[in-house]
């Protein structure tokens, strides 16, 4: 009996004081630095090549500005409704690309800018269907894959894309194109899933995300190691762009393609957003872009734009350009639109204000009836 008591004590004890460890680590963390933001990842790499929300997902986000809930429906879209390919008879469908400020991250699902200009079109009486294809860490580089892929298969009648000021980076980050010497775009992988199958299954884990959604802790430790790896990402594939670009910088390679003033991340975004254009455009689709600004300081009053506009031609047929620095500045005085304690994502308030922009230029330009219908399976 002692034989066997001294063998559980062995056992047990370990597993004790790495609870107690635990415990001790959880109280430290949120004394010390405050609730963390508790928002558990579910995304997946999709046959395509990219990642989408994991799709029949239903998971809550939690930090200290308040708490939400998202449902995702089968093929990854943030909404309750499922959508076939095939549009309904007369329904007219925008598709809503984007990172976490598009996929609603710190708001309601019927408070993200895309259900506000839904139903703001529908008060306009137009029978429209806004498909929030937002992916929290989403870079421009692989919202034209997606697009490519598979969200023009639903038939898009606009395609609306949203830019932050980590697209820059972000770009970089997947690999996925860079520009060759000629300064045309080039694609360097056919597919990007971060840590790949590991990826999938810590993003897909019941454990893995209870902890995401729950443990300040570890969350607060998964964060840190997240910024370690992302910085290492970027470093490497800009050691590939010098390499495919013969390790010449991008201006000297090209300089009649590529603006001496702008930096390898612009000019990789400028490309990116070109071929976002030109593959909407030879399907008849208005293409709008919403540049999302960065707020500087400890409030809302100064408001950076960031798309890089020096270097992007706004001046061409079927592209409508959407930049949020105004509208929200006018609201700076009275609303809060950016949460502060958290990952400084847009407020209800300033959803609202996207949303109604963005239909204002859909209505005024009347991009819905001007949609074309040239599509290609």
């Amino acid at each position: 009996m002692a034989k066997n008591t001294r063998h559980l004590l062995s056992v047990l004890m370990p597993l004790v004081s790495l609870g107690l460890f635990a415990l001790v680590f959880e109280v430290g963390v949120l004394l010390a630095v405050g609730e963390q933001p508790k928002f558990p990842r579910h995304v997946v790499g999709a046959e395509f090549g990219v990642r989408v929300n994991e799709p029949d997902a239903h998971y809550r986000h939690k930090s200290a500005d308040g708490t939400w809930w998202f449902e995702i429906n089968s093929r990854g879209l943030r909404d309750t409704r499922e959508f076939a390919y095939e549009k309904p008879p007369g329904v007219k469908r925008i598709v809503s690309l984007g990172d976490s400020f598009t996929a609603g991250y710190e708001v309601d699902a019927d408070q993200t800018f895309s259900s506000i200009l839904e139903r703001t079109l529908r008060e306009a009486g137009h029978d429209v269907e806004v498909l929030n294809a937002g992916v929290s860490g989403y870079s421009n580089a692989e919202a034209l894959v997606y697009l490519e892929r598979e969200l023009l298969r639903y038939d898009p009648d606009v395609v609306l894309i949203s830019f932050f000021a980590n697209d820059l980076v972000d770009n970089l980050r997947t690999g996925l194109f860079a520009l060759d010497a000629g300064g045309d775009l080039e694609q360097l992988q056919d597919a990007y899933v971060p840590a790949g199958f590991l990826g999938n299954f810590l993003n897909t884990n019941p454990v893995f995300n209870w902890l995401s959604g729950y443990s300040n802790s570890f969350v607060f430790t998964k964060e840190r190691v997240t910024h370690i790896v992302k910085r290492q990402l970027v470093a490497q594939n800009l050691a590939n762009v010098a390499d495919a670009t013969d390790e010449a910088p991008l201006a000297a390679q090209a300089p009649q393609a590529v603006d001496d003033d702008a930096t390898p991340e612009q000019t990789l975004a400028v490309a990116i957003f070109d071929r976002l254009y030109e593959m909407t455009r030879a399907r008849g689709i208005p293409f709008v872009i919403q540049s999302i600004p960065i707020p500087v300081g400890e409030t809302d009053g100064e408001l950076i734009e960031v798309f890089p506009l020096d270097h992007f031609d706004l001046d061409r047929e079927g592209l409508h350009f959407v930049s949020m620095q105004q509208t929200l500045s006018k609201l700076a005085s009275r609303e809060r639109l950016y949460h502060r304690k958290s990952h400084g994502h847009w407020t209800p308030a300033s959803h609202l204000a996207s949303g109604q922009a963005i239909a204002g230029v859909v209505l005024g330009e009347s991009l819905l009836e001007n949609s074309l219908a040239e599509r290609s399976p």
